[in-house]
């Protein structure tokens, strides 16, 4: 049996509310847009609007989990290689960053984002063994404090690509990031 596909068209609508979205953000606060500026940038109706979205958070937290979940992807394929030997897969992170930068700085740039907070929690190791599974090396008494530098440092990073215009290349980036990862859980 065929696996059910959505419509094409209501696919096509939810992208062009979305687009209009990630537009607004780059200016305005999130709580000072309104459907109905959403409804004309995208060239539809308040009420085909409201056929996909309950309102403009909706479509905020909808964008919002479905870069999660394409995020996520990259963190679990990270997890399964030993410290050091991730470069290929944080440079497909960094690639699919650039490749998506309007919708990451839009939503970055709102204070309603919890997308950071979200990764960063739900990749918390558990227990020791998951430490060691991921972390290979280092003081296990010092890993929370690794983890929350390496994830915040990670997100500061992030934050500053964005700001700095993305001047330097993914590959840079996931060099860098992949160096200063590894020193730090690593070191004894």
């Amino acid at each position: 049996m065929k696996a059910q596909r959505e419509d094409r068209r209501p696919r096509k609508t939810k992208a062009l509310i979305q687009k209009a979205l990630i537009e607004q953000l780059t200016t305005r606060e999130l709580k000072d847009i309104s459907v109905s500026e959403i409804a004309a940038l995208a060239d539809i109706s308040r009420g085909t609007f409201y056929l996909h979205y309950h309102d403009v958070y909706d479509v905020f937290e909808q964008l919002e989990q479905k870069l999660f979940e394409e995020f996520m992807v990259f963190i679990e394929k990270y997890k399964e290689y030993p410290t050091g030997s991730r470069i290929n897969v944080l440079l497909e992170l960094f690639q699919y960053i650039a490749a998506n930068a309007e919708i990451f700085t839009a939503i970055l740039r709102t204070k309603e984002a919890t997308i950071l907070a979200r990764i960063i929690e739900s990749n918390r190791p558990k227990n020791e063994g998951e430490w060691l599974n991921i972390f290979s090396g280092g003081e296990v008494a010092s890993f929370d404090y690794r983890y929350e530098f390496v994830a915040y440092g990670c997100v500061a990073m992030l934050k500053r690509w964005f700001e700095d215009g993305m001047r330097e290349p993914a590959e840079r980036m996931a060099r860098l990031a992949e160096e200063l990862m590894t020193s730090i859980l690593t070191a004894r």
